[in-house]
């Protein structure tokens, strides 16, 4: 009968329904943080996010399940509490119930990617803004002055998120400096963590390159043998020379292979050139044919952002670098028409194409320029959803990446962050070198943009290309046409369009001819008809074997 007395004087409330439903933690500067907690008896062990401040002093707030109201809660919540050890947590629920916690919290270890510039401001010797703008590519920042005088210098201004506030910037940003070479800063923001960055600010004399029309082949290794012997790649010369060609635009890196003895590769490869030219130096022995002739050669970066062709496990580069590899809606490698992609919002991505391109620049004084085509810059308009490209757009939208990759907002956003790397591409080379052309062959706007967020429109208005070969690939006169005309829509607000438009017609690919002698003559003759006086053609291995291209391309090229 004792047993029954204890039942009868138990409390009539359930002690299970007294329970933390959730917490909520803030720093002491009352900033909400993430944090994962597990309640487990009388434990509480939580991990916070880092809130990047000395010491562990947190606000913390108990939420419990809706029509319970404690008490009293000791310690005193409403002040920042020092979990340097463990805290002993107490909650009266009510008269009966008490319950007593070991509350453990810990910091997340500092995440150095929550550290960054926000934004950098050139400034005058006076305070006052310049009109520079720099372009960015992971810690690498670009800009160009024009047409200024040398040793102008400049002051910096970096801005940094709210929560971050750097231990010492050096050297000081805000001493007048000069930029054109450029310069290193270090960015001590914690004990542990020091990030560097350059900034370079070239002086770009428009008056160096001078636009002329451009009568252009495209030349490449694939399904011709060109590069086979030097006795080739001066027939390939001899030829251009013959029919009237003026630019050579020469494949100079795919599949993952550069074409000429590259450091940039042997670091990050281990390979120096395509196994297939060991010993050789393609690019040298084109630029040596050409250049008594008068023909301009220019470096054609053909695979761009793509890492490989029909190969799904993203090919050599994402073996060696997987975090390079771009992301679709499924987590799958960004794939199109059997191209796989690598990452080109991806920072270190972007490092290893700028430091190709730049070295071509530097590498061989006799170059005319470089080029990107479909693929640089550009993207597969299904990839971009690698998590921190996602990341990225949420903190500067407030939006969710939609599993549409064709939604208009999220497509035009992926669009403008590469027209950001073409404007940075284009003011490193001016940079090093303004004579250099930088021209770009993408698809056919607005498919350029739906497809592989090209948007060219965007990169004329900027003014970040010398010449552009939209690639009008059509195989009877009246698509061509409608092709012609729509292109010439998107370049009729742009002052020099006759010199700028060099549209980039096709004769055939490895396999056959494409069009006939016939065809290609009427898309000449339209195209000498609406002003154009210049167009590049895709490519020299089908105008080489068929006499009647050379002869049609010659007659208009006189």
């Amino acid at each position: 009968m004792s047993s029954g007395c204890k039942i009868a004087e138990l409390p009539i409330d359930n002690v299970e329904n007294f329970e933390i439903d959730s917490i909520k933690v803030f720093s002491p500067n009352n900033e909400p943080l993430y944090v994962n907690f597990n309640i487990n008896g009388g434990r509480i062990d939580a991990l916070v996010e880092n809130d990047g401040i000395t010491g562990k002093f947190f606000n913390v707030k108990f939420v419990f399940p809706k029509g319970i109201t404690p008490l009293s809660i000791t310690p005193d919540m409403s002040k920042p509490i020092d979990f340097k050890v463990p805290v002993i947590v107490d909650i009266q629920y009510n008269k009966t119930i008490k319950k007593t916690y070991t509350f453990t919290l810990n910091e997340e270890p500092l995440n150095p990617a929550k550290y960054f510039i926000e934004r950098v401001d050139v400034l005058n010797d006076d305070n006052s803004a310049s009109n520079i703008k720099l372009s960015q590519a992971g810690n690498d920042y670009i800009g160009l002055s024009y047409n200024q005088s040398a040793g102008k210098r400049y002051k910096l201004k970096l801005t940094f998120p709210s929560k971050i506030t750097p231990l010492s910037v050096t050297p000081d940003p805000n001493a007048l400096t000069d930029l054109s070479k450029e310069v290193i800063y270090t960015v001590k923001y914690d004990d542990q963590i020091s990030k560097t960055y350059s900034v370079k600010i070239g002086n770009y004399n428009t008056n160096a390159f001078t636009r002329k029309i451009v009568r252009g082949v495209w030349v490449s290794d694939v399904g011709s043998d060109v590069f086979a012997t030097k006795a080739n790649i001066v027939e390939c010369v001899n030829i251009c020379k013959d029919i009237g060609i003026n630019t050579i635009f020469v494949v100079t890196y795919n599949d993952a292979k550069t074409k000429y003895k590259s450091q940039v590769m042997k670091d990050y490869m281990g390979v120096e050139i395509d196994p297939k030219y060991a010993g050789r130096d393609p690019l040298a022995e084109m630029i040596e044919a050409a250049k008594p002739h008068g023909i301009k050669v220019v470096a054609w970066f053909e695979y761009g952002f793509a890492s490989v062709y029909g190969d799904n496990s993203g090919g050599a580069l994402v073996a060696k670098y997987p975090s390079w590899a771009s992301r679709d809606a499924a987590g799958n490698i960004t794939e199109k028409n059997k191209f796989y992609w690598l990452d080109a919002f991806n920072p270190e991505v972007q490092q290893f194409v700028k430091k190709l391109m730049v070295e071509v620049v530097e590498k061989y004084p006799d170059l005319a320029g470089v080029q990107g085509d479909d693929r640089l810059p550009a993207l597969a308009s299904n990839g971009g959803y690698n998590a921190s490209v996602t990341a990225r757009y949420k903190t500067e939208t407030g939006r969710t990446a939609p599993s549409n990759y064709l939604d208009s907002h999220w497509l035009q956003w992926r669009a403008d962050k590469l027209s950001d790397f073409g404007e940075y591409i284009f003011k490193h080379i001016k940079s090093l070198k303004g004579e250099q052309m930088v021209s770009w062959s993408p698809s056919p706007f607005s498919w350029s943009l739906q497809n592989y967020l090209q948007d060219w429109p965007e990169w004329l208005r900027r003014g970040i290309v010398d010449h552009v070969h939209p690639q009008l690939y059509r195989y009877n006169f009246n698509d061509y046409k409608a092709s012609f005309d729509q292109a010439m829509n998107n370049m009729s607000p742009f002052n020099a369009k006759e010199l700028i438009f060099s549209p980039g017609i096709l004769v055939g690919i490895g396999s056959g001819d494409s069009v006939t002698p016939e065809i290609l003559d009427q898309k000449l003759a339209y195209n000498r008809q609406r002003g154009i006086e210049g167009e590049t053609y895709f490519y020299y291995e089908r105008i080489r074997k068929n006499k009647g291209f050379q002869e049609v391309i010659k007659k208009y090229n006189k």
